[in-house]
């Protein structure tokens, strides 16, 4: 081979190592440079980043957003996660979060929020703060009458005469069933089962009550069939 052949193919070899490595080298416009999170406040920014695996100076093509959104809602709190590619390596994570329904408090275990479908949020936290109604219990209670509690508050929230903001506590036992107690010290016991129904006889009741100037003391509606009243003297 001439010595002018085996440069132009050390020319030729030299070039084609150009170009590949010129080929796996990131482009600046695939770098991510800027990460922006908003509408958190109980998940915290340091979090988002680290379950979404999104890193500053890494290159945004090797992530895959679907990945990064299943790893965040890994977090109870969130309820949405919208994730952006932007140009310039700027990245954008907009959070939507539950809201507390009310607050589960049982004998031995940790008081904690939960949402209007039972889903287990967090402990609960001064920042989150304590104005919402309590489920509580003494003993183990079932899945099912903790269902029936929840039922109950989903019900008092579409009512005009014993709403959701009236409500203080929702005692609940095994034996007995639910119980509920309001702020002004007013109570309605259910016992078990047939919520929807009982709900709805405790409104007319208190709507009857009202039309004759009478307050109701304590309501007893578990046989499901008669309310048994007492009214202040």
């Amino acid at each position: 081979m001439s010595i002018l052949t085996k440069g132009i193919s050390a020319v030729f070899l030299l070039s084609l190592c150009g170009i590949a490595v010129f080929a796996i080298q990131p482009s600046d416009h695939l770098t991510v440079r800027e990460i922006v999170i908003t509408g958190n406040s109980k998940i915290s920014t340091p979090e988002i980043i680290k379950r979404s695996g999104i890193r500053a100076g890494s290159t945004s093509m090797l992530f895959s957003t679907s990945k990064a959104k299943k790893k965040i809602f890994e977090n109870p709190w969130a309820s949405d996660v919208k994730m952006k590619k932007l140009l310039h390596g700027k990245i954008e994570i907009e959070i939507s979060e539950n809201e507390p329904f009310c607050v589960v408090a049982l004998q031995g275990a940790e008081p904690h929020y939960i949402d209007g479908k039972g889903k287990k949020l967090g402990a609960v936290e001064p920042s989150q703060g304590f104005d919402f109604p309590v489920i509580s219990s003494e003993g183990e209670i079932s899945s099912g009458l903790m269902f029936q509690a929840i039922e109950v508050l989903n019900l008092s929230r579409s009512s005009s005469v014993l709403g959701w903001s009236e409500i203080s506590e929702i005692v609940v036992e095994e034996d007995f069933g639910i119980k509920l107690l309001t702020l002004d010290r007013r109570f309605v016991t259910f016992g078990k089962n047939n919520m929807k129904s009982k709900w709805y006889k405790v409104e007319r009741i208190i709507v009857h009550s009202r039309k004759k100037n009478l307050v109701e003391k304590d309501i007893d509606i578990s046989s499901g069939e008669v309310g048994v009243i007492g009214y202040d003297s």
